[in-house]
């Protein structure tokens, strides 16, 4: 709580005196009224629906405008929208409720990993995805980790929404579609990051664009499982 010396009101976290709402030193905002449980119910609305630093606000701008929110990270910008983590965070929650208490496989597959849940264990195709959209920008002079920043960010994203979604259909609709497999969400990461990593915004150029970034995240899986098979982790058989 604030500390109110001589009708002055202090910051609670660094202690400056407060000129209006919110704390020019630190940004917390203070809310000069008594608590209600309707100010409870509204704060909570607001922080789930409002436009700005919500996860709900991140996730629709990553969808709308993916280069603003990743960008603006990339930029040093910090906690007006979501940060990767907390983004990464919300999809391992979502996975792991929906392994727990809807279906074991994920993305239409079963993950057998020892010593870890099948949530964590899909993320390993981030550094996949980040290695090929690396090689293919790799003009733009951006280096890796702001490249896994945004496969991060896109792979939380749709990941999420894939499980929402796949899940919704199938218990009100009962109907189980094909689409919401791991393939398919490669594919929708790749095309995003078209809109992420091109300066070109000619349709013929995002095109190009995408398949060239298709093709060599193709190639990263094919010399991957040529090394594995050839280290003899893998059986193949007709």
């Amino acid at each position: 709580s604030e500390m109110c010396i001589r009708d002055r009101t202090y910051c609670s976290h660094c202690e400056t005196i407060l000129q209006d709402a919110y704390c020019q030193h630190c940004g917390q905002k203070h809310i000069n009224k008594r608590l209600t449980f309707w100010n409870i119910i509204s704060d909570y609305i607001f922080q789930i629906l409002s436009l700005e630093k919500s996860g709900f606000a991140t996730v629709l701008k990553l969808i709308t405008s993916p280069k603003k929110v990743i960008s603006n990270y990339w930029n040093g910008y910090r906690n007006y929208y979501q940060s990767p983590g907390k983004i990464l965070f919300y999809f391992l929650t979502i996975a792991g409720l929906h392994i727990v208490l809807v279906n074991a496989r994920l993305f239409d597959m079963t993950i057998d990993i020892s010593y870890t849940s099948p949530q964590f264990g899909i993320i390993f195709i981030i550094p996949l995805i980040t290695i090929s959209t690396y090689l293919t920008y790799f003009k733009q002079k951006l280096n890796f980790g702001e490249h896994f920043i945004a496969t991060t960010y896109l792979f939380s994203v749709f990941g999420m929404l894939f499980i929402i979604i796949d899940d919704l259909v199938n218990y009100y609709l009962k109907l189980n579609f094909d689409y919401f497999n791991i393939q398919y969400l490669i594919v929708i990461i790749i095309l995003w990051s078209v809109f992420v990593h091109s300066k070109n915004n000619k349709w013929y150029r995002l095109i190009l664009n995408f398949v060239l970034n298709l093709t060599v995240f193709v190639l990263i899986i094919s010399v991957l499982i040529g090394i594995i098979y050839l280290a003899g982790g893998v059986n193949i058989q007709d």
